[in-house]
């Protein structure tokens, strides 16, 4: 993940699709790379924990204030540009993914925030942790390492990430969070879990 000029410290997320509830169309499940797909990026801890493919929530590494940093500035500002990966298969190319400000009623931090944050903010209870920390994560982890990636049109994927909660050992639940991209403008558009069943 790569910040924007001028931002203190880790922050988070995307733009509006239509309802902002789960869509699919063409569906594309196999890996970009098998090689790093589901690779276990460091310890897991003992306790209750959210797991992304591989890598575990880190309260404290992954401790972000968005809101801060989008305070005063207009909704088509930079907060941050996460690295996106390729994704052959829908022939989408690697690139970044910018994330701004935006506003409630249609996309980018301010979007997710008056939308998502009881979403994510089921997950973040799980741990003890803020909405916006576990949000920023997810994001972070779809966009870099991807479950799955769908189109939902020609100018918009889906990039999907499983995000589990472990529990001594054993996945308790699990949700499937999605973060829609502009393929034309590297916006992110929105972000939101959804609980698999």
């Amino acid at each position: 993940m790569r910040r924007a000029r001028g931002l203190a410290a880790l922050l988070l997320l995307p733009l509006a699709l239509g309802g902002c509830t789960t869509f699919s169309s063409s569906l594309e499940t196999a890996p970009p790379a098998a090689s790093d797909h589901g690779a276990d990026h460091g310890p897991h801890p003992d306790g209750p924990h959210l797991l992304a493919e591989g890598r575990a929530f880190d309260p404290a590494r992954d401790d972000v204030d968005p809101e801060t940093d989008c305070d005063g500035r207009g909704g088509r500002e930079t907060l941050t540009t996460f690295d996106r990966s390729a994704w052959p298969g829908l022939d989408v190319t690697a690139g970044d993914a910018r994330l701004t400000c935006g506003n409630a009623s249609g996309a980018g931090w301010r979007h997710i925030a008056d939308g998502h944050t009881d979403d994510f903010g089921e997950l973040a209870d799980l741990v003890d942790a803020d909405w916006e920390d576990v949000a920023w994560f997810a994001i972070d982890r779809a966009l870099e390492q991807p479950t799955r990636v769908e189109e939902y049109r020609d100018d918009i994927v889906n990039y999907d990430v499983l995000v589990e909660y472990v529990d001594g050992g054993a996945v308790e639940r699990s949700w499937m969070v999605t973060v829609g991209v502009g393929l034309g403008s590297g916006q992110i558009i929105t972000s939101f879990p959804d609980e698999q069943h």
